[in-house]
C-alpha cells in the first residue's frame, strides 16, 4: 500500500485524494473546505458577472455580433467521484467518435468549460497527452493549451505604456471612455500571432509604445509586473470581444493553416464565441466537493516535506497545516 507521504510527494490531484481521505471525518478540515466552497461560489459569480459584462458590451459596440456564438451545444462532462484520468479518458473517447468520416489529419479546436474546481486544468494536461497519440505524427509540440490570460496581460501592459506616453492615471476612463474604441483598435493593431523566428514556435508578438516583445519572453517577468497589476480585470471587462476575435483567429490559423490540435479552456461566458466541433462543458452536481478539493489541495500543498515520515506523523502535519490557514 502507498504511504500517505508518497501520495501527498505525487502532487496534483493523487496529493488532493489523499489529504481529502485522510481528514475527510475531521470536522475542522470539513470546515475549511465549506469556507473554501463558499468562496470559490462567490468569486465565480464575480467573475462570471464580469464577463458578461464584458461580452454585453462587445456586443452593443459591435465588436461581437450574436452570430458570432457556436450553435453546437456542449456535451455535459459529470466529474462527481471520477479522477482527471477517467473523464479526459471520456472526453477523448467521445472525440475519437466525432472526428470519424471527417477526413482530417488533425482533430482542430477542442473547448472545455466549467466553474472553479471541478478539475479543469488536471483533465486538460491530460487529454493534451491523449491527443498527442491520435496524431499521424504523434508530435508532443503539435498539440497546444490556449489561455486567454496573456492576452489580456498583453492588452494591459500596451495599456499601461500609453497611460504613461500621455501622463493619465485613471485606467477606467482610458479603456472605457470617450475615444476607448479608437484606443483599443490601436491597442489590438500591436499584437500579432505569428512565428517568432528565433525559436521556430508560434507566439504572440507585442510591438507598439516603444516595446517589441514575445509573450514566451516576458509570461513570468513583464506580464506579472507593475504594468499589469491592479489594472488586469479593468482591461480585461473592456477588452473581452476584441480578445475573443483574436483567440479565434489565432486558434484557426493553428489548426486550419498548421494542423495543430488546440484546446481552449476557460469560461462559458468568452469559450461560446470559440467555434469547435467538440465542446465540453465539466460540472460536479455535489458542488460542496469543490470547497473540499480546495482545501486538500491548499493543505497538500502547504505541509512541507513529508519524506520518510509515517501516516500518523503526516497526518498530524496535515492537522496543523489546517489550524494555521484555516
Amino acid at each position: 500500500m502507498t504511504s500517505l507521504a508518497l501520495k501527498i510527494k505525487a502532487g496534483g490531484a493523487t496529493a488532493s485524494a489523499a489529504v481529502i481521505d485522510a481528514m475527510g471525518y475531521w470536522e475542522p478540515f470539513l470546515a475549511f473546505g465549506v469556507v473554501e466552497g463558499t468562496a470559490i461560489k462567490t468569486r465565480d459569480s464575480e467573475d462570471g458577472a464580469m464577463l458578461s459584462a464584458g461580452i454585453n458590451l462587445s456586443l452593443s459596440s459591435g465588436v461581437l455580433t450574436p452570430s458570432d456564438k457556436s450553435t453546437v451545444p456542449y456535451e455535459r462532462v459529470v466529474v462527481d467521484g471520477r479522477t482527471p484520468e477517467d473523464v479526459s479518458e471520456g472526453i477523448l473517447k467521445d472525440i475519437v467518435e466525432k472526428s470519424k468520416g471527417k477526413g482530417r489529419e488533425n482533430i482542430g479546436v477542442i473547448t472545455i468549460v466549467g466553474f472553479s474546481g471541478v478539475g479543469k486544468g488536471t483533465t486538460v494536461a491530460k487529454l493534451k497527452s491523449s491527443l498527442v497519440s491520435l496524431r499521424s505524427d504523434t508530435n508532443p509540440d503539435r498539440v497546444l493549451c490556449w489561455s486567454n490570460g496573456n492576452i489580456f496581460r498583453s492588452l494591459t501592459v500596451l495599456t499601461s505604456l500609453y497611460m504613461q506616453s500621455k501622463n493619465l492615471k485613471n485606467v477606467e476612463e482610458v479603456i472605457s471612455g470617450e475615444g476607448s474604441e479608437e484606443l483599443k483598435k490601436e491597442l489590438m493593431g500591436c499584437l500579432s500571432f505569428e512565428i517568432n523566428d528565433s525559436t521556430g514556435e508560434f507566439d504572440t508578438h507585442i510591438v507598439g509604445f516603444g516595446v517589441d516583445y514575445w509573450v514566451k519572453d516576458i509570461e513570468t517577468t513583464v506580464l506579472k509586473g507593475p504594468l499589469v497589476s491592479g489594472k488586469i480585470p479593468t482591461v480585461a471587462r473592456s477588452t473581452q470581444g476584441e480578445v475573443v476575435k483574436f483567440v479565434c483567429a489565432a486558434v484557426k490559423k493553428l489548426t486550419t493553416v498548421s494542423n495543430f490540435d488546440v484546446i481552449v479552456e476557460g469560461r462559458a461566458e468568452t469559450v461560446d464565441y470559440v467555434e469547435s466541433d467538440y465542446r465540453y462543458e465539466m460540472v460536479m452536481e455535489d458542488d460542496g466537493v469543490i470547497g473540499v478539493r480546495r482545501a486538500a489541495q491548499r493543505v497538500a500543498g502547504a505541509v512541507g516535506d513529508v519524506e520518510e515520515k509515517g501516516d500518523e506523523e503526516v497526518l498530524e502535519m496535515l492537522k496543523k497545516v489546517v489550524g494555521e490557514i484555516a
